[in-house]
């Protein structure tokens, strides 16, 4: 994708199609189109007039155009002036890209919204994020794709301002909206990839080809490894599976000596709840329990690719769930990397026992200031918080804001839940020094609390649940009707809300 910044009046512009928006409740102060009004013998002053354009938000109009030298318009409602923000941007954006690609052109150009009270990068980052997600789609398995060989896509992006002086923040927001976008859609394909293809050894090879590109460490851990690290609660829950377990290391150094940020992710590439086993209807998806690995995995590509000056380690722990005459077993009790011993009451609670001894090894060999850890872990945060929200717990005020600023800026919204220590309780066990669930309330704080036991004493560490917000289904679609998120599959949750809290400590220190 080619992303260009023209400065040029609007009714100048060169383009297929030209987006163009207004405000519901600002329809009579349209002063920016007034050139192409003009040009266009009042065509658009025409349809507001009769209330064909009314300007509420997702309300699209087409015109074509004989006058200028741009052949159509598409005319995007905004809604309220109050409710404009980034992630409208996006919304918009994303939507515009599908009718581009429906009316099969190869170029859109759109104003830079940089005049509405916004950073001009802020703006041009979200312009083309929202395109890149909007136009998404997971066909790699179909035999004939939804895309005739012959149809254009949209190939080029021309952000329009008339202020010289914004030009180059306009350019540089469009390259990063591009990397984070890309990053989150190649998160979707890991995602959506189902379990015969997307493997513990396959997700490694990806990871190393995304580290040799991004000029960054790799080891790839593999059984012998993980033995003799004595990760006995890692190795449990891989072993009812023929396909061997693999723990990805990957280390990005972008300022030598300065403060590492550990991110450690949830890699179940199929769960079937092992001798727990799931419902029919409740393991379709299931391939789907990597999401936490594949938004780890994407965001230090990010991170990478726009050179952030900080230090990341990303460890993603692969394995799958299965059952077999080897598989662990409900009462098992199993001995962690830590030297904690655990009892397994719900062979199904498996997520936090892979991720428990990858967090022991990122603190052994790597001591971050900063350990995060995110995976699709609880069922219980979708009952908390839907499927629009991931649940976070942490041990720090100051992470969770910087998580809270990351998910309000990004759309990938966070909500804290509290980590009081009454709720240790849930996890006493009569025969070892903890078990692995504690009951059905309060699942996800439970979840975490039993995490929490594997963080070193004085580390900060943040807990992100993204169960509810990895996945989409057309069901749920109907009501969340976030224009970049797909219809179905995965939604990418998780890159660039970790991209942009690893970029906060960067931001600390300018």
């Amino acid at each position: 994708m080619e992303i260009l910044v023209s400065v040029k009046a609007l009714d100048e512009v060169e383009a297929e199609l030209l987006v163009l928006t207004v405000f519901e409740d600002q329809l009579d102060q349209i002063d920016y189109l007034k050139a192409i009004d003009q040009k266009l013998n009042g065509k658009i002053s025409q349809i507001i007039e009769s209330g064909e354009v009314k300007g509420k938000y997702r309300e699209f109009t087409l015109l074509h155009t004989d006058s200028l030298n741009t052949k159509r318009i598409l005319l995007m409602g905004m809604g309220k002036r109050k409710e404009f923000s980034l992630d409208r941007i996006r919304s918009i954006t994303a939507n515009s890209s599908r009718y581009a690609r429906r009316i099969n052109v190869s170029e859109m150009a759109i104003h830079d919204f940089s005049n509405m009270g916004l950073d001009a990068k802020d703006c041009s980052e979200s312009i083309v994020e929202g395109i890149i997600l909007g136009m998404y789609r997971f066909d790699k398995h179909k035999s004939k794709k939804k895309e005739e060989a012959n149809r254009k896509l949209l190939q080029r992006i021309k952000v329009v301002t008339q202020d010289d002086s914004v030009k180059d923040l306009l350019k540089a927001g469009g390259v990063k909206g591009l990397a984070l976008a890309e990053s989150a859609n190649f998160a979707r394909d890991l995602v959506n990839e189902p379990a015969n293809f997307m493997t513990p050894a396959r997700f490694a090879e990806l990871a190393q080809e995304v580290a040799a590109e991004g000029g960054m460490e790799i080891q790839v851990l593999e059984q012998a490894d993980l033995e003799r690290e004595k990760m006995g609660s890692f190795l449990a829950v891989g072993m009812g599976s023929d396909l061997p377990p693999k723990m990805v290391v990957m280390k990005y150094e972008g300022n030598p000596g300065g403060k590492t940020i550990a991110i450690v992710g949830k890699g179940v590439t199929f769960d079937s709840g092992g001798y727990d086993i799931k419902p029919a209807a409740g393991m379709l998806r299931m391939y789907a329990d990597m999401g936490g690995a594949a938004a780890t995995l994407c965001a230090i590509k990010a991170i990478a690719s726009q050179k952030l000056p900080i230090n990341v380690v990303a460890v993603t722990p692969l394995c799958e769930n299965l059952v077999n005459g080897k598989a662990f077993k409900p009462s098992d009790i199993l001995t962690s990397m830590s030297g904690k011993t655990i009892e397994v009451l719900n062979t199904d609670a498996e997520g936090r026992l892979i991720l428990c001894d990858a967090m022991t090894y990122v603190q052994k060999y790597h001591n971050p200031d900063v350990l995060v850890d995110i995976a699709t872990l609880t069922g219980a945060v979708i009952m908390a918080l839907g499927r629009t929200v991931s649940g976070t717990l942490t041990n720090s005020d100051d992470l969770y804001a910087r998580l809270f600023a990351a998910g309000e800026y990004s759309g990938e919204r966070v909500w804290r839940l509290p980590l009081y220590d009454e709720f240790r309780a849930q996890l006493v066990s009569d025969v070892a020094d903890i078990e692995n669930i504690g009951g059905r309330s309060a699942g996800t704080i439970t979840a975490a609390m039993f995490l929490k036991e594997f963080v070193d004493e004085g580390r900060e560490w943040i807990h992100i649940d993204i169960a509810g917000t990895a996945m989409m289904e057309e069901e749920i679609a109907r009501y969340v009707k976030n224009p970049y998120l797909p219809k179905e599959g995965g939604t990418g949750t998780g890159t660039r809300l970790l991209y942009h809290f690893v970029e906060s400590f960067v931001n600390d220190a300018k």
